[in-house]
């Protein structure tokens, strides 16, 4: 080689080693620029890049269970699905197949899983850029998400994302013991307009039981560290940590869903016999404090949206009333107590003038025993052992008993009721209170005062809620019956009691006596008060009634009133007692009720159906009537013989089960032809309107007992000859 080659040579060697050896410095210089003096701010960006980011995981509202574990409120969690359509695209790529038949066979797998329709998840995919991430659902249920989940990743299709969305309470009963349960609502959707991003969903209780335990419920947040890429798909990254959510606990209640049903029946039955605007009924275990049925319910209730009754006041708590004559075993307490009267003595009841006011009874009743004063529900009588009593051990007697502040039941919306302090009593007020004017009640304090009663004289604190439990079954909280104080003897309560029973076995609820079981009880009936005056609105009434049952030694304690019941049923023994009965016959008909076996009851209370085929009608009545049947009688004018009957002769029936007579033709063509007519409804009216009524049918009445008539031996409608008798039962 020359030597001009040999240096040409070399002087490009040299070039090429200058050239590289400056292109280095340069990319060094620019290396050393972005790391160290990152004029473009890429760190920031690079950190951001790589710093794991917390994504809030939601814990599951708690659920809500009865007495038997039945559940009664639950929680369902919605997530939201999006596909990276990018993601598709690539997956299309691969698959050599079009990106329109990738997007079918994603709407294929999401339709099969989920309740997502094809052709609308096809059109959400084709929506826009088909390269951005699109939202295709936000209500997928936990089960759906899971199921397509593991079908993606079987089928190996990538791009699903999904997120919490929202969560929903479920209420597996519908309307039942809606009030007393409550509502929630979204107190954040998960979603921060303020910052254009998510924030903490959450729900919230806000009235009865969902809001009163809110706090064990809600649950507490969990977190989870992620890094995502640039198509905001998460990536492995070594390290990450995390914290599982809290699911809320779960509510195990005193109360009996069975029970509950047969109360508010009995409600919402009683309300539209009576033609009232709201009513009210507790089931209390005395010697607990659990309560086994909490019912308030308004004629609307079942026709409304039930996520609206949800958010009523719950009425048992929160509505006060005038407890009318249902205080006055409660006034008598402290005088058998401190041995004030005796049970001998006599009271010279019906009219009582005290300064300017004159206290009266119904009926000019003359001397009565503390006995009779309750079982005739006298306001003279029990004024006049007020009078003995005085006005601070009255009043400590019924502070001592619960009135005039909140229970220690705590639950939300409810009311202390009003009494008012001592220091405030006028002349009239003793008086008024002793037989329940001038002091409002709820059925709640009612309940826990005649528990006390029932129990022998121990207040106890009321329990809805039994035990708190986590999802493993773990008791976190137990809550055991305990005694607020004492509030009176067991002789003291033993005699009120007595008087109690004898209200139901010959008093103002006679009507209601049940053969098979001891009750005791009281009738209650109380002008509504105007709002804000001492005045009383005219024809607006609160009928209650109290009952304990069996009275030997109670096992259960049942309040129920009703709010402005139709003239007639304003009285507590023409509403409100019936429908205790009702009650009361219900619970002691379910399979599981222990207090009086099933067996036991149906053979005391059955009678064997006679043969009445062949009678005259006359007869046929007469045989029914001897038995305490009642009966509705069907058939054609001028019929007077029995031709059919239900249930046929020999079946065993209960005597309070309706009885239908068919008459037909007499055979007998020389035999006489009656005049027949129908059986008016004589229920609610006065005894002489009642006997007006039968007159004008040309009815024979047979009475049993004054004042309201409470039931009749033929049944309202039904067919009958001129001259038939009826039984009528009146009580006052």
């Amino acid at each position: 080689m020359c030597k001009f080659c040999w240096t040409k040579m070399k002087s490009r060697y040299y070039f090429l080693v200058v050239i590289f050896a400056l292109v280095a410095v340069i990319w060094i210089a620019y290396l050393f620029c972005i790391q160290i003096l990152d004029p473009f701010h890429l760190a920031g960006a690079r950190r951001m890049r790589y710093t794991p980011q917390k994504e809030i995981l939601i814990p599951r509202r708690g659920s809500i269970l009865d007495a038997q574990g039945n559940l009664l409120v639950s929680s369902v969690i919605y997530y939201q699905i999006d596909i990276d359509r990018s993601s598709v695209a690539s997956w299309a790529k691969e698959e050599k197949i079009p990106l329109e038949k990738a997007f079918e066979k994603y709407a294929e797998v999401m339709s099969s899983h989920t309740t997502l329709n094809k052709d609308d998840v096809i059109k959400r995919l084709n929506y826009g850029n088909k390269t951005s991430s699109i939202q295709i659902s936000n209500k997928i249920s936990e089960v759906e998400l899971d199921k397509l989940i593991k079908e993606l990743k079987t089928k190996d299709m990538p791009g699903l994302v999904h997120s919490f969305a929202s969560m929903k309470r479920i209420y597996s009963k519908d309307i039942l013991a809606a009030r007393v349960l409550g509502s929630v609502r979204e107190v954040s959707d998960g979603y921060d307009p303020a910052t254009n991003s998510k924030s903490l969903y959450k729900l919230a209780g806000v009235c009865g039981i969902e809001s009163t335990y809110d706090k064990y419920l809600s649950g507490n947040y969990g977190w989870k560290e992620v890094v995502l890429d640039a198509n905001h798909q998460p990536v492995p990254y070594p390290n990450l940590h995390s914290k599982k959510p809290e699911n809320g606990y779960n509510l195990y209640l005193t109360i009996d869903s069975k029970i509950q049903e047969i109360v508010e029946n009995a409600l919402y039955e009683g309300m539209e016999n009576y033609g009232a605007k709201n009513a009210g009924a507790i089931v209390m275990d005395p010697n607990t404090g659990k309560i086994l049925a909490m019912a308030g319910v308004s004629g609307e209730d079942k026709t409304e949206d039930p996520n609206f009754v949800r958010v009523k006041s719950n009425i048992p708590v929160s509505f006060m009333f005038e407890p009318g004559s249902t205080m006055k075993p409660l006034t008598m307490l402290p005088a058998i107590e401190h041995k004030l009267v005796k049970p001998t003595e006599t009271f010279q009841c019906g009219r009582y003038q005290v300064g300017r006011r004159v206290i009266s009874d119904t009926h000019q009743y003359g001397e009565l025993t503390p006995r009779e004063i309750i079982t005739k529900s006298s306001n003279v009588g029990i004024a006049k052992i007020a009078e003995r009593i005085g006005p601070t051990r009255l009043y400590e007697n019924f502070i001592a008993l619960g009135f005039g502040q909140k229970t220690a039941l705590n639950l939300a919306g409810e009311s202390s009721g009003m009494f008012a302090k001592l220091q405030n009593w006028d002349g009239y007020t003793l008086h008024s209170i002793a037989f329940g004017q001038g002091i409002s009640t709820t059925a709640l304090q009612l309940a826990t005062a005649y528990s006390a009663i029932a129990n022998g004289g121990k207040l106890m604190k009321p329990i809805i809620v039994e035990t708190i439990k986590d999802d493993e079954g773990k008791i976190i909280e137990q809550f055991e019956p305990s005694v607020l104080r004492n509030v009176a003897s067991t002789a003291a309560t033993d005699t009120i009691k007595s008087y109690l029973q004898g209200v139901v076995d010959s008093g103002t609820a006679r009507h209601i006596k049940m053969d098979y079981i001891q009750v005791g009880g009281k009738t209650g009936t109380a002008q509504k008060n105007i709002t804000g005056t001492k005045g009383y609105s005219q024809g607006k009434y609160s009928s209650v009634f109290i009952g304990m049952f069996p009275i030997e030694k109670p096992q259960m304690v049942v309040v129920v009133f009703f709010d402005e019941p139709a003239p007639g049923f304003h009285y507590g023994s023409t509403s409100s007692a019936p429908t205790f009965k009702k009650i009361v016959e219900n619970i002691l008909f379910m399979p599981d009720c222990q207090i009086l076996p099933y067996n036991e009851r149906l053979m005391q209370t059955s009678l064997t159906m006679p043969k009445l085929t062949g009678m005259h009608l006359f007869q046929a009545e007469n045989t029914l009537s001897h038995y305490g049947f009642q009966y509705k009688v069907e058939g054609p004018d001028s019929a007077s013989i029995v031709i059919d009957q239900y249930p046929k002769a020999g079946v065993t029936v209960d005597p309070h089960y309706p009885i239908t007579l068919k008459i037909g033709p007499n055979a007998d063509k020389k035999a006489p032809v009656y005049e027949t007519g129908t059986m008016p409804n004589l229920v609610g009216l006065s005894l002489r309107e009642a006997l007006k009524q039968a007159s004008i049918q040309g009815l024979a009445v047979n009475i049993r007992g004054s004042g309201m008539v409470r039931s009749q031996s033929v049944l309202p409608g039904s067919r009958i000859l001129k001259g038939s008798k009826c039984y009528l039962e009146a009580s006052l």
